[in-house]
C-alpha cells in the first residue's frame, strides 16, 4: 500500500479519490486534475480520513468496497465533517440496496464501474433527481426475488 499522493494547486476546488485499485485512483487523479481539481489520493478510510481531517475536501469519489471498511462508512463520516462535500459513489458491486443507503448517507450520486469521466462531472454537478428518466420496459421476474 503507498502513502497518501497530493496534487496541489492553491486555487482548485479539492478532491479526495478513495480506491483501493492503485492503477485506477492513478489514472482518476490525472484525470481529474486535467479537468481543474487539487486531487488527493487515499486507498482505505483511515487514509482518507487522515487527509479529510487536515483538508476538507469539496469534492469526493469513493469506492464501495475498499479494505476493512466499506465505502459507505467513509460517506457517513466525511458528511459528518462537511455537509456541503460533494460525493459520488463508485462500485463494481451495484445494487439497488448499496445504492439506497449511499444516497441517504449523503452521497450526491452513485455510480456503477466502468465509469467516464465525464459522467462523474455531471453527477458532481446534480443537485436533483430526473422526473422523466428512462423506466426500464422489462419488469423483475418474480423468481428473481426469493
Amino acid at each position: 500500500m503507498t502513502a497518501l499522493t497530493t496534487t496541489e494547486i492553491d486555487d482548485r476546488p479539492a478532491l479526495l479519490i478513495v480506491d483501493d485499485d492503485l492503477t485506477f485512483c492513478g489514472v482518476l487523479a490525472k484525470a481529474m486534475t486535467k479537468r481543474g481539481f487539487s486531487v488527493t489520493c487515499a486507498h482505505s478510510v483511515d487514509q482518507a480520513m487522515e487527509c479529510a481531517e487536515t483538508c476538507m475536501p469539496e469534492y469526493a469519489i469513493i469506492d464501495l468496497r475498499l479494505p476493512g471498511t466499506s465505502g459507505l462508512t467513509l460517506v457517513e463520516k466525511l458528511k459528518s465533517l462537511d455537509p456541503g462535500t460533494r460525493i459520488v459513489m463508485l462500485t463494481g458491486y451495484a445494487s439497488i440496496a448499496t445504492a439506497v443507503e449511499a444516497i441517504k448517507l449523503g452521497a450526491t450520486h452513485y455510480l456503477a464501474k466502468p465509469v467516464d469521466i465525464d459522467d462523474i462531472m455531471m453527477a458532481f454537478e446534480r443537485t436533483a433527481g430526473e422526473a422523466d428518466v428512462q423506466i426500464s420496459t422489462h419488469p423483475h421476474s418474480v423468481d428473481g426475488v426469493s
